[in-house]
């Protein structure tokens, strides 16, 4: 039996606040916050177990590092990653028009997952783009 304990709780409060696939470091920084003397392993052992308790899901991007979200009864929704900060953004729906009931001759359909890759337009919610932002006045 694996224990409820506050660090736990606290991931996945991060996670579920969050309502986006989160990497280790992203969920490392949140967590600490709330639990000020969590390790890093401490997150990836959580991980792990709410992964193998069902209660989390890795969401994995080509030239990404794996991230995590809640599982829960939402649909499907596709997802934006940001060029320079390289967060991960769950998109609403209502915001993109979904192609449905693909068919592919030969195979049957189960999943599909629509990303799109862009940049954060405010700089103050793109911590990289502000640096890098900085920086280029400095010269």
């Amino acid at each position: 039996m694996i224990r409820n304990t506050r660090q736990r709780k606290a991931i996945f409060d991060v996670l579920k606040e969050e309502a986006r696939p989160l990497s280790v470091v992203e969920i490392f920084e949140l967590a600490v916050k709330s639990v000020p003397g969590i390790g890093i392993r401490t997150v990836y052992r959580n991980i792990r177990e709410l992964v193998e308790e069902g209660k989390l899901v890795g969401v994995d991007y080509p030239g990404q590092p794996p991230r995590y979200e809640t599982v829960g009864d939402k649909s499907h929704r596709p997802h934006l990653i940001c060029g320079i900060c390289h967060k991960v953004l769950e998109l609403d729906a209502s915001v993109v028009a979904l192609v449905q009931n693909v068919e592919i001759p030969g195979y049957v359909v189960e999943g599909a997952e629509t990303v799109y890759y862009g940049h954060c337009a405010d700089p103050e919610r793109c911590p990289r783009r502000s640096r890098n932002a900085a920086a280029a006045n400095q010269d």
